[in-house]
């Protein structure tokens, strides 16, 4: 995790102001794992107990411990208040997303399965279309973690991306390697403007 502390530095120096964090103390994993219908991944635990989270006003919205038991807490009377990938897109968008809450693009059947197979920790969006569009970050079983981009006006290749990962699971990477692609996406938004 020495890269992205590195990152976070850079950022903060560079573009983007981020928000003081605190760090996870055992009994906020132990109550944060309650939230996740998987059991949290080492390298999760790590990056919540060394770094805390990375959230910013802007774009990064990767929640301490702290600050996402906070969030679920104030979802739990919402009808998709999960961790699950498909609840936490709704999240995203104000709890207002018809298409994934009316099963369009998903059986209610499938949306049970990819919430339960895929956790999400929290997103970035980008500059260029902050209002419309998210990258979230995701993970599975086996402690691999993705990131899954999602547009406001083509939801359907997000369910559809989800679709072959229930087929095939997630690609083996890093919490590290995805935040670290995560950097340079943002940082690559926010020149263009520059």
């Amino acid at each position: 995790m020495q890269n992205i502390q590195k990152r976070i530095a850079e950022c903060e120096l560079e573009y983007e102001e981020i928000l003081e964090s605190s760090l996870a103390s055992n009994e906020e994993i132990q109550e944060l794992a309650s939230y996740f219908s998987l059991p949290l991944p080492q390298e999760l635990i790590n990056f919540y107990t060394t770094i805390g989270g990375i959230e910013s006003d802007e774009i990064f919205r990767i929640s301490s411990a702290e600050n996402l038991i906070r969030y679920m807490k104030q979802r739990e009377t919402f009808s998709h208040n999960s961790t699950g990938i498909i609840d936490m897109i709704i999240a995203f968008w104000a709890n207002d997303r018809p298409e994934l809450q009316k099963y369009k693009f998903l059986t209610q059947e499938e949306t049970q399965k990819i919430n339960a197979s895929f956790q999400c920790i929290g997103w970035i969006t980008s500059e260029e279309d902050i209002d419309e569009s998210g990258e979230y970050i995701i993970f599975d079983k086996n402690g691999n973690f993705a990131n899954l981009y999602c547009h406001q006006d083509n939801i359907k290749a997000a369910t559809d991306q989800l679709l072959e990962f229930l087929k095939s699971g997630l690609p083996e990477r890093t919490l590290e390697n995805v935040l670290e692609e995560l950097f340079e996406r943002a940082e690559g938004n926010l020149s263009r403007w520059d």
